[in-house]
């Protein structure tokens, strides 16, 4: 068995030139210096199950399903977590302070399947909420700040797939099966087509407790507009990965 020191490497491929511009100032600088903030997702407001995922609005759109989706937005520290919300489903960037570790299946909805909101450590990294990452295009829009790092886990959800499989694609992970998160930084100015990724799990194991990715050395999540997530593996089908496309994050530090 692999111990987890091999998921804290990740790598950086750049498919084209980044911009080198510096990151905004703060108002009123004194020399130069720039303002830091670690974004912990304390401030969000939670349901009795220990989650938030959006909300019904005045914004809500036609689905194309016969239903309503509604645009909703997480703000800490000048970041925007833009997040989509139905009664049947949400995804983009969901606040938990979930204690449990299981996981459970239910009917797929939010309120349904709250199992989905949990990570394998039982708790956030610092402080009592977490993120979980679920996106289908959604962006946390950084409006110009630096990204030096931020801590990460495996869903409950996912790893329960690489435990006993998904249901679509057949058997557990085996030693030569692996599932990544791909960061896409968008920068404020230059041309894009960076990315960054973290494996989740590789080599017959996987994530089970918060590790650090530093971006402290990266130029790609310097003075960025946004990022976005994808998700990659060797479970997969014609249509994307079958293993559940999650990851939690927290302590997101950023400078500006």
């Amino acid at each position: 068995m692999k111990t987890n020191k091999f998921f804290a490497l990740a790598t950086i491929v750049c498919g084209f030139a980044m911009s080198m511009t510096s990151c905004n100032e703060k108002d009123n600088p004194v020399d130069g210096e720039k303002t830091t903030a670690t974004i912990g997702f304390e401030g969000a407001t939670l349901n009795a199950q220990g989650f938030w995922c959006g909300e019904v609005n005045d914004n809500g759109i036609d689905n194309g399903w016969g239903g309503m989706a509604y645009p909703c937005i997480y703000k800490e520290s000048g970041a925007e977590f833009n997040t989509t919300f139905s009664v049947t489903y949400w995804s983009g960037y969901a606040i938990s302070n979930r204690t449990q570790t299981g996981f459970a299946f239910g009917d797929y909805t939010p309120e349904g399947m709250p199992d989905q909101f949990n990570n394998v450590t039982g708790k956030a990294h610092g402080g009592k909420n977490f993120c979980v990452v679920q996106t289908y295009g959604e962006t946390i829009n950084l409006n110009g700040a630096t990204v030096k790092g931020f801590w990460y886990t495996n869903s409950s959800y996912t790893a329960d797939a690489y435990v006993n499989g998904d249901g679509m694609t057949p058997g557990k992970f085996e030693a030569d099966d692996w599932f990544r998160c791909v960061l896409y930084p968008t920068p404020v100015e230059g041309v894009g087509g960076a990315r960054y990724e973290i494996y989740l799990a590789k080599d017959g194991d996987y994530v089970k407790d918060w590790q650090y990715c530093d971006l402290s050395n990266v130029d790609a999540f310097k003075n960025i507009k946004s990022i976005s997530f994808a998700f990659e593996g060797t479970k997969a089908n014609d249509w994307g990965v079958t293993t559940p496309a999650y990851i939690c994050i927290d302590d997101i530090e950023i400078e500006k």
